[in-house]
């Protein structure tokens, strides 16, 4: 079926397993693909800040309807004015990932330094004002042997268009 009228229940997604994992970035995410928008928020002053989500998929598992799946995690960030900004998210993210801190003419080509690049992953879990658990990627960073190196497996891309 193309379009269905059916109510549906929202779906809450699974956390991601504490403790260490490794994984690999398989995308680089900057529009809703919905309505091809910009993903954004607005600081207190009522600045809009344009947002990036790096994808991961670990070697941790979780039993979904389909059978068991690895764990995709997104890992949200502002993009700040420059990437050599020390005190950005992004900036110490990748520094830590030992991605280059330089200038990435178009989202292509960062995508093209991040995506397939592998990691070693630390998640930590902490409860919210509303009685959930939420999983927070505590620390990225690179791995040194290729043969430790983990490979993503029947990833399923956010920004493929259904047609």
């Amino acid at each position: 079926m193309f379009l269905t009228a059916e109510t549906t229940t929202k779906k809450d997604f699974e956390i991601h397993a504490k403790g260490p994992c490794k994984g690999v970035c398989t995308e680089v995410i900057t529009k809703n693909k919905k309505t091809n928008e910009p993903f954004s928020n607005k600081n207190g002053e009522g600045e809009v800040k344009h947002q990036m989500i790096l994808v991961f998929q670990t070697d941790k598992t979780v039993e979904t309807e389909e059978g068991n799946e690895h764990c995709v995690h997104w890992e949200w960030f502002n993009i700040p004015r420059s990437l050599d900004n020390e005190n950005s998210k992004l900036h110490k993210f990748l520094n830590n990932w030992e991605v280059a801190i330089q200038d990435y003419e178009t989202q292509e080509a960062f995508a093209e330094a991040v995506v397939g690049k592998p990691a070693h992953l630390v998640f930590t879990h902490n409860k919210g004002d509303n009685g959930k658990t939420y999983s927070n990627l505590t620390s990225c960073t690179a791995v040194d042997d290729p043969a430790d190196a983990w490979v993503a497996k029947d990833y399923k891309a956010y920004n493929v268009v259904p047609f």
